[in-house]
């Protein structure tokens, strides 16, 4: 049953201690993993993870967004990346933006790149966690925009996760629908009809830098690094 919320919500932590009271079945097994979608959905996974007495990591996606050809055009998602090649596309955006595939595939390229720069970034030279046999909880700070879960979700499958659950603390409604057809399970604190901005719901909406991503993920790398040498 989710947690219906009539209140805002302080911070990304609190957003993540909600999730928490949502997953409590998953709560000190050794074969889940709390995935982060930085930037913002880390400190949520963090306050999750520690909860759960979960080990965390991130997995980094990336939105590919309708070529601007006028600065004053606002930024329009029409798909995502995510490791191993997974791409989800909008074909309905595609459509109507008239897309060329020249454009799409320069904005993959680009956005690949970012993505592996991001990778190596936050977990340096470490390699990507086996996922194979495991539960995954793929964790966003909200949950508005399609292809980016949805990246993340095939991404997960396709690396062997037996189970993906896909947990945010606010969402847009018709986009958790969408999601909860795709994740084996789907947890959310507050669905809305109208998402207009992160200030809506969080009394602290800044952005996650990226050292803060690279602070939060420090502990559960070193874990992982003892763990690989005391086997």
């Amino acid at each position: 049953m989710e947690l219906v919320r009539t209140t805002r919500l302080k911070d990304r932590h609190e957003g993540g201690l909600g999730l928490a009271r949502l997953l409590g079945d998953y709560a000190g097994r050794k074969d889940v993993l709390v995935l982060a979608i930085p930037s913002g959905g880390t400190p949520v996974a963090a306050a999750l993870a520690r909860k759960l007495d979960c080990p965390m990591d991130v997995l980094v996606v990336r939105t590919l967004n309708v070529p601007q050809h006028n600065s004053w055009q606002p930024e329009i998602v029409m798909g995502a990346i995510a490791p191993g090649g997974v791409r989800v596309l909008d074909f309905g955006v595609l459509t109507s933006c008239k897309v060329h595939p020249r454009e799409l595939e320069q904005a993959t390229a680009f956005e690949q790149r970012e993505l592996d720069r991001l990778q190596r970034l936050y977990r340096g030279d470490r390699p990507f966690p086996d996922l194979r046999g495991r539960f995954v909880i793929l964790v966003t700070d909200a949950l508005v925009i399609r292809p980016i879960m949805q990246a993340a979700i095939e991404a997960a499958q396709s690396k062997g996760a037996v189970r993906v659950v896909a947990a945010a603390p606010v969402g847009l409604a018709s986009t958790c629908e969408q999601v909860q057809r795709s994740a084996d399970k789907f947890v959310c604190l507050f669905r809305s009809h109208d998402f207009c901005s992160l200030a809506l719901w969080y009394d602290d909406p800044r952005d996650t830098t990226d050292e803060e991503v690279r602070s939060l993920l420090a502990p559960h790398l070193q874990d992982q690094h003892a763990a690989a040498h005391a086997n």
